[in-house]
């Protein structure tokens, strides 16, 4: 008996190789590293035959994937996620970047692999907008109410699984962002989840969730690479758990719609203060359009929020239950739930804000340094990058041979051929390290700064307040000022002392 579990501890630990042993077939496009398709579904199980087509879908025993050569559209089991680089034609087979296998099929794959997993303790739920800052307006109401009122539904509802949480702001009060970024950091072992609701054109509609980009890759709605894509960040540090607690909070939101393919905008990537300047696992989940006469409809309901709120929770807690710590059962939707527009209520302003932040007024907002006038950041360090991978046969890739004299430099930006530094390209391992980062994007000097949170549109302007010599006290308090972002706030911003976040322990 002895000898035969020992014989099995030996077979565990010889499946047991780094993702670096394994061999992989690799190429560079336009300066950037690539692995073959036919290497990466060996690596990860998934069925392979050499594409006849740009398409390619494939299955392994846990999940399903699908994909179209020439664009960064890819779906997972179902759920559409945006990736950080086309997959591209290669001579002989497709091409997935290697900041895509690193920073997304990885973690989401293989979840339970990802290094620096940690038990979870509770949560810090961040309300888009408030105070001066109405967010998305239309004419049955204002963002930062919907997103306040979310915010309680999902307290409620994790605080009933035994789950701490913490609140950037608990009434109608403008937060900075970057305090807000200040208040998480008292929590390294929280995750943070910011709740918005989107706007664009009246067409628009359906779900998102954004995650922090890769050092090295563009945000999801940038053309450019600019020189701000390739500074490391904050929040980099936690890629492998961003893109995990998105992926996971994303694929149960999308139920909202089930059926409907077409309301499933992805888990995509940004830049947005507060997760980019986040030391916590961070996500930023948009659920559904203000703008959109359908949905604004829809986000007015109590029912829709409360489902809202269950969903975004089932996904935190399956995250958590990967992280580790008690294994938690999730909350059961309620489909019946009451579909009636929410009662009026007044919302408060608070007279003090969570904590005490200013900025140097000499350094520009989006540099990515801030300047904290109280106690200092907690500081975490940043978790190893250990992948492990059961042993696979190795896998033979045809040689590509290129002319002689080419390199990365005489490839036109955006097409597909594949380049490479020698004559041959070969099968190696896959360097964890921090992917190459490339140079910007010609033209990317005249590319538009990225916002510091998502954008809003007020399509519909909200109803002007009352004086507050004739205003009734069972109304809904409303700004008739214009919404004030940390974009247009210049100089320095003092807020009051600094008071202690709001905390609910159960």
């Amino acid at each position: 008996m002895t000898k035969a579990c020992l014989a099995f501890a030996f077979f565990c630990l010889s499946l047991a190789h780094p993702l670096q042993a394994f061999d992989w077939g690799t190429a560079t496009v336009n300066g950037r590293e690539y692995v073959t398709l036919q290497s990466f579904c060996n690596f990860y199980g998934f069925s392979y035959q050499t594409p006849s087509g740009n398409e390619f879908e494939s299955r392994n025993t846990q999940h399903t994937i699908r994909f179209k050569a020439g664009t960064s559209e890819l779906y997972l089991d179902g759920v559409h996620y945006v990736l950080s680089f086309p997959i591209e034609n290669g001579d002989h087979d497709l091409l997935v970047s290697r900041m895509d296998v690193i920073k997304l099929f990885e973690p989401v794959l293989r979840p339970t692999e990802v290094s620096g997993r940690h038990a979870i303790r509770g949560v810090v739920i961040d309300a888009g907008h408030g105070g001066s800052d109405n967010g998305a307006t239309s004419r049955l109401g204002a963002e930062k109410d919907y997103t306040l009122d979310t915010a309680f539904l999902l307290e409620k509802i994790l605080r009933g699984q035994g789950i701490k949480t913490v609140f950037t702001r608990r009434s109608d009060v403008f937060v900075d962002l970057y305090e807000r970024v200040h208040i998480a950091s008292f929590y390294p072992d929280y995750a943070f989840v910011s709740i918005h609701f989107n706007s664009a054109t009246p067409e628009a509609r359906g779900l998102e969730t954004y995650c922090l980009s890769p050092r090295g890759a563009a945000s999801t709605s940038s053309a450019y690479l600019t020189r701000s894509d390739i500074q490391k960040l904050p929040g980099n540090d936690y890629d492998p758990l961003n893109i995990l607690l998105a992926s996971m909070v994303h694929s149960e939101i999308i139920k909202l719609n089930s059926g409907d393919t077409t309301a499933d905008r992805g888990v995509k990537r940004a830049r947005f203060v507060v997760i980019k300047q986040n030391i916590l696992p961070a996500i930023l989940v948009e659920g559904g359009f203000v703008s959109n006469h359908m949905e604004a409809a829809q986000i007015n309901t109590l029912g829709y929020r409360q489902r809202l709120a269950e969903a975004i929770a089932r996904g935190l807690i399956r995250y958590m239950n990967v992280m580790g710590g008690k294994r938690m059962s999730l909350p059961d939707s309620n489909p019946d739930q009451n579909l009636a527009p929410a009662p009026s209520k007044t919302i408060v302003p608070a007279s003090v804000a969570p904590s005490g932040l200013s900025h140097d007024p000499s350094v520009p907002r989006n540099s990515g340094r801030t300047v904290i006038s109280s106690d200092p950041t907690p500081k975490l360090v940043a978790p190893s990058t250990t992948l492990e991978t059961p042993k696979t046969k190795k896998s033979k890739t045809k040689k590509e041979v290129i002319p002689s004299g080419t390199s990365p430099a005489d490839v036109t930006p955006g097409t597909s051929a594949v380049v490479h530094t020698g004559a041959v390209i070969p099968s190696k391992p896959l360097n964890l390290n921090e992917p190459a980062v490339p140079s910007s994007s010609p033209g990317a000097e005249q590319a538009p700064a990225e916002p510091d949170e998502p954008p809003v549109v007020n399509i519909y302007p909200t109803t002007p307040a009352k004086s507050s010599t004739g205003s009734d006290p069972t109304s809904p308090t409303v700004s008739t000022s214009p919404p004030v972002s940390s974009r247009t706030r210049s100089g320095t911003n003092t807020v009051n002392p600094p008071a202690s976040p709001s905390t609910s322990n159960p």
